[in-house]
């Protein structure tokens, strides 16, 4: 059940996060994609960053 909640309050946070709180995560998760040497993890990560990355884009379309 943790990876499912985990799942589910990162979609929480994606929908309520402003703004400037994507664009801060998302360059912390890049930076960090950078110090990680498990391609599996980054592989994950990478996907959570795509994520942040389609709200970006629809709040956009949406504004």
């Amino acid at each position: 059940m943790g990876l499912l909640f985990d799942m589910a309050a990162f979609y929480r946070w994606l929908q309520e996060a402003s703004d400037d709180e994507l664009t801060k995560r998302r360059a912390e998760a890049l930076t960090m994609e950078a110090e990680l040497s498990d391609e599996d993890v980054k592989r994950r990560l990478r996907r959570l960053v795509g994520m942040i990355e389609e709200e970006m884009v629809a709040r956009k379309f949406r504004a």
